[in-house]
Parts: C-alpha cells; sequence; structure tokens
C-alpha cells in the first residue's frame, strides 16, 4: 500500500501499525524495507491509545485513511508479558533437554540411562563415576 495506494482505494485489507495520534486516530504501518505508511483510521469502535498496537480490517478509503470493519488494539505491556512468558518456557525447554540427554564423544544428543536430578547436581558425591556425564 505504500508506494502505489491509489491502487488498493475500495479493497478490503488487514493492516497492523501502533498509534501515534488519537485525534483523528492515525496509525503508522510499516512495509518493505522498513519504510512507513501513516493512515488515518475511521469508524473505529475501539478505544485507542497512543503506543497501542491497532490491528484493523477495513476498506482503504482515498486520502490515507482506512474504513475500519473490524479492529482491535494490544497495549505495549502485553508484549513484555509475551517475551517473559516465552523466556521462561524456552529455561523449561533447556533444562528438560539437559535432564534427559546428554553429549557424547562425538556431540551427539543421545539419552541418558537415567534422568539428571537437580539433588544429583547439589550434592554429588565426588569419588563415584557417572556414565551419563
Amino acid at each position: 500500500m505504500g508506494t502505489d495506494y491509489d491502487a488498493w482505494v475500495g479493497d478490503r485489507v488487514s493492516l497492523t501499525g501502533t498509534v501515534i495520534d488519537t485525534d483523528p486516530l492515525t496509525i503508522s504501518a510499516e512495509y518493505g524495507a522498513g519504510e512507513q505508511v501513516r493512515l488515518r483510521v475511521s469508524n473505529v469502535a475501539v478505544d485507542a491509545q497512543q503506543g497501542d498496537s491497532l490491528s484493523v480490517y477495513g476498506v482503504v478509503e482515498p486520502d490515507r485513511e482506512l474504513s475500519s470493519l473490524n479492529a482491535y488494539t494490544v497495549p505495549p505491556a502485553n508484549y513484555l508479558y509475551i517475551y517473559a512468558v516465552s523466556f521462561l518456557a524456552g529455561l523449561w525447554v533447556l533444562g528438560r533437554i539437559i535432564q534427559s540427554w546428554r553429549l557424547d564423544e562425538t556431540w551427539s544428543l543421545v539419552p541418558r540411562e537415567t534422568p539428571l536430578r537437580i539433588r544429583d547436581l547439589v550434592f554429588r558425591p565426588k569419588h563415584t563415576e557417572d556414565h551419563d556425564a
């Protein structure tokens, strides 16, 4: 839509952008190689705040306007939650891999004969040989 906007007029599109102004509601959306397009959004039934991510399904109108048929916002705080939960899930998966698998001499992952436990790492006897380590 950015370089040939007039070709899109009358088409239905789905677009996500950052709210940069609320009166009138204006979003900035990225396209191509980091280029930006600014659009006014009309007929929106959501309370969008500056900085929110606004996803809009609507009809492209002349003069850089998008007439909304459906829209929803995602506050910036939700992205922090998404990244935090994903990071914790990644740590959990890494822990499960370390618990159940080990590297052999050829740097291949092979299953452990007995799963590794935290208790084994903390209270490991110094004079025993562990074939899974």
